[in-house]
């Protein structure tokens, strides 16, 4: 009888020990899961964030080459009116 109670005894440790790694490890995994979630938001908005620098940058050199158009406009009038 000593030795049933036994085995039924580290069984029960045996099926304790293995629900307690296992929720434990699954927390783990959710806590990991959870902080890479937050990168790749993190990594998401800069993303967005320099898609709207380029755009802008973008912007600009069109917006500089237009005015580099009108000032060489401007200069080739100046030169024809001496």
């Amino acid at each position: 009888m000593d030795s049933v109670s036994l085995t039924v005894f580290a069984s029960i440790a045996g099926i304790l020990t293995f629900l307690y790694t296992y929720i434990k490890d699954r927390y783990e995994n959710g806590k990991s899961f959870g902080k890479l979630e937050e990168r790749v938001l993190s990594l998401e908005q800069t993303k967005q964030a320099l898609e709207q620098l380029t755009q802008t940058l973008t912007e600009t050199r069109l917006s500089m080459a237009r005015l580099e158009q009108k000032v060489d406009n401007i200069n080739s009038w100046i030169n024809e009116q001496k």
